[in-house]
Formats: C-alpha cells, sequence, structure tokens
C-alpha cells in the first residue's frame, strides 16, 4: 500500500514538473503563432491598407474580387502546374539520385553525396538568379549549348519569355536546389530495406529494373509519402526563385504563384487585407492538398494496403 502510494505521489509530481517546463513554450507558440493567425485571418475580411489606419470590415469582399478577377485563376494555375511538375519531377530525381548514391562505391559515395547536396545550402535568391543567367536567351549557358549542337538561332526557346516555358524553367531550378536533400532521405529509405528481398528476386530470376519495381519503390513508399507532402507545401510557399528569376512575376503574371502575388500585394501595393486573403486561400490549398495526398499514399504503404 505504501509503495502504491509512493508511487501515485512521483507521478503527480512528475504530472506537474512536465507541465511546467512545457508551459513557457506553450505562451510562446500562443502568442507569436496562434493569436497572429487568427487576427490575419480576420483581416482577410477587411478593407486594410495604407490610405486607412482603421481597417472596414467588409465581409467576402476581397474574395468576391479575386474570384472576377482573371489574373486570380491565371496565378492558380500557375502554382497547380508548379505543384504538379515540382512534386513529380522532384520525386523522380531525387529516386534516381537516391539510387546513385546508394550502389556508388563508398570511394566516391561521400563526395558525391556532398555535391548533390550543395545547392541545399544556397540562398533562393542567388538560386534564382543563377538560373535566370542560364535560362538568358542570349547569353545563357543552356541556349549556348544548343546552339553549338545545331539547334537553329531561330528555334533557340525563350525560356522565360515564353509563358508555356515559365513554370517549367522554375520548377526546373527549384528541383536542382532540393533534389539532393529529398535523395539523402531515399538513401535512408534504401538503406533500410533488407537484403533478404533483394536475394529473393535474384533467385526468382528478376532483372535491375522488376528488382526496382517490386522491392525498392515498394520499401520506399513511406519516403514518398512525407516528401511528396513537404515538396508540395515547399511549391505552395515559393516566391523567392520565381521573383529572382522572372524580375517580379512577369511577363503578364505568368511567371506569379500565389505566394508571390500575396507577396507583391502586401509589400508594393500595400493592400493588406487582400493579401492575407490570398494567403488564407494558399493556406486552405495546402491543408487539402496535403490531406489527400495522405489519404492516398498512405494506403500504398506496406501495412496498410
Amino acid at each position: 500500500m505504501k509503495k502504491t502510494r509512493q508511487a501515485c505521489y512521483y507521478k503527480g509530481v512528475w504530472k506537474w514538473n512536465g507541465a511546467l517546463m512545457a508551459f513557457p513554450g506553450i505562451v510562446l507558440i500562443v502568442v507569436f503563432i496562434i493569436v497572429p493567425f487568427f487576427m490575419n485571418v480576420g483581416y482577410a475580411f477587411t478593407d486594410y491598407n495604407t490610405a486607412s489606419d482603421v481597417p472596414n470590415f467588409v465581409g467576402l469582399a476581397n474574395f468576391r474580387n479575386m474570384a472576377n478577377d482573371r489574373d486570380f485563376w491565371l496565378v492558380c494555375t500557375n502554382t497547380l502546374k508548379l505543384i504538379l511538375t515540382y512534386v513529380v519531377g522532384g520525386n523522380v530525381i531525387a529516386i534516381l539520385l537516391g539510387v546513385m548514391i546508394t550502389n556508388v562505391s563508398r570511394k566516391f559515395g561521400n563526395f558525391i553525396k556532398t555535391a548533390i547536396y550543395f545547392p541545399q545550402l544556397l540562398s533562393m535568391v542567388v538560386v534564382g538568379f543563377l538560373w535566370r543567367i542560364m535560362f538568358s536567351y542570349n547569353n545563357g549557358p543552356i541556349n549556348h549549348f544548343l546552339g553549338w549542337i545545331g539547334v537553329p538561332a531561330d528555334l533557340l526557346p525563350q525560356w522565360l519569355g515564353v509563358p508555356a516555358l515559365i513554370i517549367p524553367s522554375i520548377s526546373t531550378a527549384l528541383i536542382w536546389l532540393i533534389a539532393g536533400y529529398y535523395s539523402i532521405i531515399y538513401h535512408a529509405g534504401m538503406m533500410n530495406i533488407p537484403m533478404s528481398y533483394y536475394e529473393v528476386s535474384a533467385i526468382e530470376g528478376a532483372n535491375k529494373w522488376q528488382e526496382f519495381v517490386h522491392v525498392t519503390l515498394p520499401f520506399l513508399a513511406p519516403s514518398i509519402t512525407i516528401n511528396t507532402v513537404l515538396l508540395t507545401v515547399e511549391s505552395l510557399s515559393a516566391f523567392a526563385v520565381p521573383a529572382s528569376m522572372t524580375g517580379g512575376g512577369g511577363p503578364g503574371r505568368y511567371g506569379t504563384t500565389l505566394a508571390l502575388w500575396s507577396y507583391t500585394t502586401y509589400f508594393n501595393n500595400h493592400q493588406y487585407g487582400k493579401a492575407i486573403a490570398i494567403s488564407v486561400i494558399l493556406g486552405l490549398f495546402a491543408v487539402v492538398l496535403a490531406f489527400v495526398e495522405l489519404k492516398i499514399l498512405l494506403k500504398k504503404e506496406i501495412g496498410n494496403s
């Protein structure tokens, strides 16, 4: 009985000690994250701007105005294109790099990992300007290479001038930036696959492609799930690379994403209420897409199917 009372006493002490230790962190989260979040959501229903010191409640006017704005639908289309090209391309390139660094010899493995990861250390603005130079029509290395292999000058693509090529060009720069980071995640997933599965597949006569499709990919399902969600959130929040590559989202907003449009509306046009309304829509996009992706991809994981 005495031991039971002591156990209950120490359990209660640890419970209150844990609560006291967590209390400062909870206060900081509430004060600096939760409260500002709901304040911003409230501003989305006002006409808050630099011309008025006191924001006036306008209901859903900001959202109705955006729904009737051609630019809004163009920017949403750009964002969805970026999500598609960035998430699919980022996963494919990262998996290929993961396979490469998993199968390369230890002698060169560390060097290759470092080289692949290096772009992640660069500023996004630097990456944007770097790829702006790469895609330059007159002086860019890519067009110089195309001209060198025989592409006529009048057929050289204007990567950042033709609407259909702007988002794929931005996506290429972003994939180059993050591929190393996500390839390390896939590499870690591959290292956890039991070798016995590969031995059985070899005995059954499977070639390398069949081995990859039927052994490697199924075991990479958890990594694919988390990387897909992370890539989606990153593509929705991309604004530094598109801004620096396209000079602010042009031409004609064909290089503008929702995050970049919110930024320019807030800091350039000083329409704070509208900018926050765009951010609210962006947040809803992120929640819905992440929920759908998790719902679909979790079913594909081994043990859940």
